[in-house]
Parts: C-alpha cells; structure tokens; sequence
C-alpha cells in the first residue's frame, strides 16, 4: 500500500510517497523559522507536490522531534524549530490535506524503517540507536512500535549511566547522550586540550595515535557499550541497530564498542549489532511506514 511520509527536521522538510519501503516520489523544502502555522503549511505543500503523482493516497505519516504526546496528536515542543510547542501537528495536517495522518517520533521513524526493510529487516525485534549530535532511539517489536504509558519509551539517550556525571541538555547529570554523544566527544577533547575541536577532528587525531584524543574516544565508546548491554539485559532485543554521524565512522570506533560489550556480557547471550542501511531515507520511509499503523 502506498503512503505519504514527512520527515521534518529543523532544517529541512522531507516528504515522499513510499510503497513497501521504496521511496516512488520525493519532495524537500526549508523547515519555516518563523512558527508552528508556517511549518505546518510547509508541511502540506510539500506533501501535496508528491501527492500530485499518487491522488489514491490517503494516509500520512509525520516523524517529528522532541517528545510527542500520540494520544492528542502534538509535539510537546521541537526544540530547534521556533514555535513547535505544544503543536498540534496532526490536527493542522489532517485539516489542510483532509487525508488521515499519524504522528511518531523522528527517531522512531527512522528507526521502524530500519526494522521493517533495511539492517534489521529479518529480526522479530530490534533495537535502533541513533548517535549524533545527541543519542536517542526506538524499540520494535515485530510490526509494532514501543511507545510505553507516557511515550517516552526509546529515550535511551537519557537513561543515566554515571551518577553525578556531566549535565545533559535534559537537566539530569550521567546520561548517556552526555558521555558518548558526538557532541560530548568534542566537548571533552576541547576541554582536555585546551582549545576548540569538532568531533571530527578528535577522531583524526585519535586515529593518528593522539593519546588525549584516544582516551575521549575509548571512554565514549565504553559508555556505550554499557548502555547497549544494560537495555540488552533489560528488553534482550534480536538485535541492535546503529545509525547517526557517528555510524559513519567505522570500525576504528565500532571494534571499541564490541569490546566493551564483550566485557560487559560475561556470562550473558551475546549482542547482535548491525550498522544501518537506508541513510537519510531512513526518517521519511519510516514516517510513513507509520502511516499504516494509525
């Protein structure tokens, strides 16, 4: 069956029709700064190019940021999108297209997309973690996705893996996202060395052998292996997925993780991890595999 997918970032708006995990038409336009009436209407005309193609699609999906309340159909708030608080996303599509439409979070989007067609295609259930700028991600089971009792399931960036240790964007101290995300790589190497570094020029410097730079990535990289054991040992997914920036990296930082997970699965079944597969389609083929589930 086909249908309408919206991958909306801060940046950019993505939206294609998509049948069976194969995008047939495809749409971007610029995310609006300018309020939650804008991006809506950016939202419906980027839908209504590619539905120009395919008139008989009548269900869309949307992956959104930041958390989302399914039940009233909003995003609590978008943090990198001027007015998306307490957004009635929904609402403002299904008024404006007159076609059904399902909300899910952009991370989850993208990472039911993985489940259903690409790394994780052939496992009853599967883990998706994503790590960038921040870490987040989504857990699937068969066709269904995991939302819990107030939608905040697969918020695994912030589950907390070092009491007292550094502040996350959250507000709690220890997260994960806080340790071993992109970004906390880049903070920690500036502060180590005293000077400003991106994240990809700690990782050359770590490859080059750079003693400071290979202690910032090993400590990353053992948080992470934690993280993926400890929801291992709690959900025991078929497999894990990992996507993001940093899944662009190799196995220069991948073999680190599998070490620490070996370590920290002694005496455990072992962790199935995959890199992933679809790339930036990821997020617009899973909004609207959703589609399907609303």
């Amino acid at each position: 069956m086909k249908t309408l997918g919206l991958d909306l970032g801060g940046t950019k708006i993505a939206a294609a029709v998509v049948e069976e995990g194969k995008i047939l038409t495809r749409r971007q336009l610029p995310t609006p700064q300018t309020g939650f009436e804008a991006v809506a209407d950016a939202l419906a005309e980027a839908a209504e190019a590619v539905l120009a193609d395919y008139p008989e699609v009548n269900r869309i999906g949307i992956g959104s940021p930041g958390p989302i309340d399914f039940r009233q159909g909003k995003v609590l708030f978008a943090p990198n999108i001027p007015g998306m608080e307490n957004a009635y996303i929904v609402k403002a599509l299904e008024s404006r297209l007159g076609n059904k439409a399902t909300l899910e979070n952009d991370a989850n989007a993208a990472g039911y997309a993985e489940h259903l067609y690409g790394a994780a295609h052939d496992l009853e259930s599967s883990v998706f973690v994503t790590i960038s700028t921040g870490i987040g991600g989504g857990i699937f089971m068969e066709d269904k996705v995991l939302h819990g009792a107030d939608g905040i399931a697969g918020e695994i960036g912030h589950m907390i893996l070092q009491i007292g240790g550094p502040l996350c964007g959250c507000g709690q101290q220890g997260c994960w996202e806080a340790i071993a995300s992109g970004r906390s790589i880049a903070r920690d190497a500036s502060f180590s060395y005293g000077e400003p570094l991106t994240t990809e020029e700690v990782f050359a410097r770590a490859r080059a052998g750079e003693y400071k730079a290979l202690q910032v990535i090993n400590n990353a990289a053992r948080f992470t292996g934690l993280g993926l054991v400890n929801i291992h040992k709690a959900v025991n997914p078929a497999g894990f997925v990992i996507g993001g920036g940093m899944s662009q990296v190799g196995s220069f930082y991948f073999d680190k993780i599998q070490v620490a997970v070996a370590e920290f699965t002694v005496g455990f079944p072992p962790v199935e991890i995959r890199m992933a597969k679809l790339g930036t389609d990821a997020g617009v083929i899973g909004a609207a595999s959703v589609a399907l589930l609303g």
